[in-house]
């Protein structure tokens, strides 16, 4: 027992400080004292766009928060607030996004509010700024992959690679230029996870997921309402604001069981078009023809013999959400976008996962990589890219680190749905007539013109532009055991039988 205790109290020794409101309102207010009047100063905080009490005809004067909208709506009746009022005329000049809620930078001339004892600033301008820099003004608060890692193994209690990638789908994913085949989606991240049978782990899943975003602030929810209802019981006045954050990082875990059968429509084009991060427990049965399966990045099958995921109330969990989101905001920073380039050691490792699926499962891989089906080969790499810049932004490097995780991630998602697919096979024969039937569609009868076309395959579909040089693919060809005459005779039977085609001279494209 005393040794329990002892390893208690040097965990709460090392507990990092929360970022908390408190915190921030009497930094703000500190550093308002210290400014004379008459000082050229700049302040940043929320533009709340409501008059103070009282205010004088001669100019427009605004309310300034040094807390986001939800911080402020969250004060308890007796809490310490504080603002600086805004005084702008014709004068002042306005830039970027500046709407009542926006994190906005002002710059002007402090000096003492006439009524009251509220300072104010003759704004020389009030620029918008993006809501991510409220959390990463606070860079000292931020937290290492190790606290955010053991702070979810203490709260969210699911098997390791699910855990991992939830984690990972919070960072976002950095921008990442394709060619004109695929959707050029935004930040989002589609973390998924299916049923198999019956399985009340999934509800069970859905509740902890259901925590984790009721823990997040009102700007970070992706839902209905775009505004908020603010009352000050110090100033006694009521306003309304929107929300500032006008990113595509805004989470969103259905409300209702309802939900789980069937996403709300209104979600649709945040979620299927990556504006949004969605984390989506999925109360059906998996099928590999689903659509919401074949863009998620991490569609994961819950088996019903597994351990019921479930989580605990954790009150430092919620807490260190403030510290959690500084860590997110600094790192996506980092990692805004990725280019082609960067993404060579994962291009090996996933092609090395096509050959080990083809012959770990000879008899299904083809059948669920056709276009209809959920490891589509077209769009797979392109999803495994986005779970690699998720997992860039968690470490803050790009590393081989990386590259391991995404391929340990794609051979659980491969065995879960084989085992799938065993079951399919048996109660709805039709699905797999249709994937087989497609399969037979783009690959040849003849065995040598299989492999060598999956070869080309694997290479257009990890080309950002689908282009695969008659080199490279020569190459390949005679890596995967053919000889140089027979790779070149392959390469024009393709092409007399339209199979590629050659827009420029050495290049080759997939006929789609």
């Amino acid at each position: 027992m005393m040794e329990k205790e002892i390893l208690e109290l040097l965990r709460l020794e090392r507990m990092r400080e929360p970022l908390s409101p408190s915190r921030r309102v009497r930094e703000f207010q500190t550093r308002l004292q210290r400014i004379k009047n008459g000082e050229e100063t700049e302040v940043a905080g929320f533009l709340l766009a409501r008059k103070p009490p009282h205010a004088p005809m001669d100019a427009a004067y605004y309310l300034l928060s040094p807390l986001s909208p939800s911080e402020l709506a969250g004060l308890e009746k007796d809490e310490f607030r504080t603002y600086l009022i805004v005084r702008a005329t014709e004068n002042t000049k306005v830039s970027g996004e500046v709407r009542p809620g926006s994190y906005v930078l002002v710059r002007g001339v402090m000096d003492a509010y006439p009524l009251g004892n509220l300072r104010m600033i003759h704004a020389s301008s009030i620029e918008g700024k993006d809501y991510s820099d409220y959390w990463k003004d606070y860079r000292e608060f931020a937290l290492s992959r190790r606290e955010v890692v053991e702070l979810f193994e203490r709260t969210i209690y699911v098997r390791d690679d699910m855990r991992k990638a939830l984690i990972y789908s919070l960072y976002g994913v950095p921008y990442i230029l394709w060619g004109s085949g695929v959707s050029q989606w935004g930040e989002g991240f589609e973390y998924t996870v299916y049923k198999h049978r019956e399985n009340m782990g999934l509800l069970a899943l859905w509740k902890a997921l259901k925590y984790l975003q009721s823990s997040l602030p009102w700007e970070l929810r992706l839902g209905k309402e775009t505004s908020l209802e603010i009352i000050d019981p110090m100033l006694d006045i009521d306003f309304r604001t929107r929300n500032p954050n006008r990113s595509d990082m805004k989470y969103y875990t259905p409300p209702s069981k309802r939900g789980l059968v069937r996403i709300p429509k209104w979600t649709e084009k945040y979620l299927m078009n990556k504006r949004a991060i969605g984390l989506l427990p999925q109360d059906v049965e998996a099928d590999p023809t689903d659509a919401l399966a074949k863009i998620s990045e991490t569609p994961f099958v819950l088996m019903p013999w597994e351990e019921k995921p479930y989580f605990e109330e954790n009150r430092e969990f919620r807490q260190l959400i403030p510290n959690l989101l500084v860590t997110i905001f600094i790192n996506r920073e980092r990692f805004r976008s990725m280019s082609h380039d960067e993404l060579g050691r994962l291009r090996e490792e996933h092609l090395k996962w096509r050959r080990w699926g083809r012959e770990e499962y000879s008899e299904t891989f083809g059948k669920l990589t056709t276009p209809s089906g959920v490891f589509h080969l077209g769009m797979r790499f392109y999803l495994d890219a986005r779970l690699f810049g998720a997992i860039t932004r968690f470490y803050g490097k790009i590393t081989d680190k990386a590259v391991k995780d995404v391929r340990e991630i794609d051979d659980t998602i491969l065995n879960e749905w084989n085992v799938v697919l065993d079951e399919i096979i048996r109660k709805r024969p039709e699905v797999i007539m249709k994937l087989e039937k497609e399969y037979e569609h783009y690959i040849p009868r003849d065995v040598r013109a299989q492999k060598a076309l999956q070869i080309f395959h694997d290479l257009a579909s990890t080309s950002p532009n689908g282009e695969v040089t008659r080199e490279e693919f020569l190459r390949e060809m005679m890596r995967g055991g053919f000889n140089e005459r027979d790779a070149l005779d392959m390469i024009e039977r393709f092409i007399a039988t339209g199979y590629i085609y050659e827009p420029f001279p050495g290049k080759l494209r997939l006929v789609r």
